[in-house]
């Protein structure tokens, strides 16, 4: 059951008229060949010191998580690009963080499922629905950011996607593909909600990881739990390194693209932990 109210259903139809080509049509055209598949990281042209910050925005069904203001404020601050993979769901619970974000040329916003559901584990229409929703979430407010300010850089929806759990399979992957979403993993993994990464240990994993074209994934719904204290640590140590930081769209700008036919943390079959369905309370 859909469960948006009519003035918020009404606002979506707004929104979105300048996208539909036809009714029928998807809202963005297909992916194409060359970008189907998992993309990992990217092999910039000349060997370019450039690497990709992304911050999960992730809310379960039943939770509302938070936000951490400090990752954002120090982004800012030092003019560091990134881009910040929403749920559609955070983007409900947090919408004038949202609309902020969205603003902000420094940034931008991805789509990470409705409410972090594993799309892997889900049946097509369960899947279209956590997609789908999110990219709805997104048009409504970016509808409501247009009424106070000019929108013409926002883009209409995101062109990214990122599988909660960083799981997915064959059939999510072509779903996307054939939706015109960029399926977007990650090369280095410094564990941020992790309580024994300390901000020295996050620091350290992303400094010695970093290669030309690398995709880092933190988070900035508050388990990244030493994430803005790293931030100090690593970001000025790539600067003096050579390295530039862009989003993620204007990595793929800027490369080949590193394609996997699978979603994985580090390596093939490693969040398989993932599939099992959660455990029942033994009354």
């Amino acid at each position: 059951m859909n469960t948006f109210p009519l003035c918020r259903k009404l606002g979506l139809a707004l929104a979105l008229l300048p996208v539909f080509a036809a009714a029928a049509d998807p809202v963005l055209p297909p992916l194409a060949p060359e970008f189907r598949g998992s993309i990992r990281s990217v092999t910039p042209k000349n060997g370019e010191k450039v690497i990709a910050l992304t911050f999960d925005l992730c809310e379960g069904g039943s939770e509302r998580s938070g936000y951490d203001s400090k990752i954002v404020e120090y982004l800012r601050r030092e003019k560091i690009r990134a881009t910040f993979f929403a749920g559609g769901k955070w983007l409900r619970s947090h919408p004038e963080e949202s609309k902020k974000l969205m603003a902000d040329p420094l940034f931008e916003i991805g789509n990470h499922g409705w409410s972090h559901r594993n799309l892997r584990t889900l049946h097509s229409g369960e899947m279209e629905s956590e997609v789908t929703r999110a990219q709805e979430e997104y048009a409504l407010l970016r509808e409501e950011l247009s009424r106070s300010e000019a929108t013409d850089k926002v883009p209409a929806l995101p062109r990214l996607f990122r599988f909660p759990f960083g799981a997915c399979d064959a059939k999510a992957l072509d779903f996307l593909a054939r939706r015109g979403l960029y399926a977007v993993q990650w090369s280095v993994v410094p564990g941020d909600p992790s309580p024994a990464a300390s901000a020295e240990a996050i620091a350290g994993e992303i400094v010695s990881r970093a290669k030309p074209g690398a995709i880092v994934v933190l988070h900035a719904n508050g388990r990244g739990l030493n994430t803005a204290e790293a931030l100090p640590l690593f970001a000025p140590e790539l600067l003096r390194r050579g390295y530039s930081f862009v989003t993620v769209s204007e990595l793929l700008q800027k490369g080949t693209p590193k394609i996997a036919g699978d979603c994985y943390e580090l390596s093939p079959g490693d969040n398989f932990r993932y599939d099992a369905p959660p455990k029942k309370d033994t009354p």
